[in-house]
């Protein structure tokens, strides 16, 4: 198996270069500050809102001559209601999992400090470090270091043409660790910055090619390279528990927002209805802009305001959403069809097929 200098094709970077998605939607779903999308969310709300009563059809008098405004606004009191009812009660779920028994409490402590030290004997230092940016840095080093070992081992000797595919792997890993790694640099955790990189962080995909490369050259390497390939996977191995881990604590702090954010618009939302189905007179605004009614204009912008609280709670769902749909699968497994994958799969059916024969 030795000598083929067919490598196993290298995934891009990024998440948003292997999913095959635009730049400007992964940064609206995931990057962009969730209150900037909240308003995106009400502005095009209203615009659509606009755009139906020119060209659609309509009737100018229906706004004052009967008691919609009143109904449409004392639906959304129940609407806000409903919906801060059913945020708070996710947020005494999240709380839920915080609280419990000194036994369950102690257990989560000795299983979070095994894990840390289990990292610093592989990483060889003493304390690893507490910020969760700088604790996945040092994942990300470790690899990086036990990449950097194999690849002196493959690299060095007088067949170092023989693991030319081995070595472009190693390589390729070293590189990706470094631009990572670099993003982790100063994120606080809280905030995107911390999450992104360890999503392009494509470490499946790594502990997969570096399987793959021990088992194809099994025959061929040393036992020391053969050993180095097994630290590296070890340290690869690690990344999986520890993103899941800090992914599932981003996720409460996310829906800690959620919570804070519906609660901050609920209150304005409600006034705002209130007021409408109480005093407001339609009658009493008139003239026009640009053709449309200021009444209309007016309504619909209250209406708008008081859709606050679910604009906000779709802004940060949607990042939740595409978080945990990129990050499903722990360990070895790829769930998304890529050409890499399907290069791979060709590749090992060619080499079953070649020795049947």
């Amino acid at each position: 198996m030795g000598g083929d200098t067919e490598t196993v094709p290298r995934p891009d970077d990024t998440m948003r270069e292997r999913v095959g998605e635009t730049r400007v939607k992964i940064w609206f779903l995931i990057s962009a500050n969730r209150w900037f999308v909240t308003a995106v969310f009400l502005a095009t709300t209203y615009v659509l809102l606009l755009v139906l009563h020119v060209f659609g059809p309509s009737e100018p008098g229906k706004l004052i001559s009967t008691g919609g405004i009143a109904s449409l606004f004392g639906s959304m009191v129940i609407a806000v209601v409903t919906s801060v009812t059913l945020v708070l009660s996710i947020s005494q779920f999240v709380l839920a999992e915080e609280i419990g028994p000194l036994g369950e409490q102690r257990k989560r402590m000795s299983n979070e400090t095994d894990f840390r030290e289990e990292v610093e004997d592989a990483a060889a230092i003493g304390v690893s470090p507490v910020e969760p940016a700088r604790f996945l840095q040092t994942l990300i080093e470790t690899a990086e270091t036990r990449a950097r070992s194999l690849d002196d081992m493959v690299s060095g000797g007088a067949d170092s043409e023989e693991f030319d595919e081995i070595a472009a792997f190693t390589e390729g890993l070293i590189e990706h660790s470094q631009i990572v790694s670099d993003e982790l640099t100063g994120a606080d955790f809280g905030s995107f910055e911390t999450l992104l990189p360890i999503l392009n962080y494509n470490y499946s995909w790594k502990i997969f090619t570096a399987r793959t490369l021990r088992e194809k050259y099994a025959e061929s390497l040393s036992s020391d390279a053969t050993a180095a390939f097994d630290d590296l996977i070890e340290a690869l191995q690690f990344f999986g528990p520890a993103r899941e881990h800090f992914k599932t604590l981003y996720v409460q702090w996310e829906i800690i927002n959620i919570s804070r954010g519906v609660l901050y618009g609920a209150m304005p939302a409600l006034a705002i209805a209130a007021y409408m189905m109480l005093e407001f007179d339609a009658a009493q605004v008139t003239g026009t802009v640009s053709g449309i009614s200021t009444a209309y204009l007016v309504v619909s912008a209250l209406y708008v305001l008081t859709l606050t609280p679910f604009a906000v709670l779709l802004a940060y769902l949607l990042r939740v959403l595409t978080v945990m749909k990129r990050t499903l699968a722990i360990g070895p497994f790829i769930l998304r069809e890529t050409e890499q994958l399907e290069s791979v799969r060709y590749e090992d059916a060619s080499e079953v097929e070649s020795k049947e024969r």
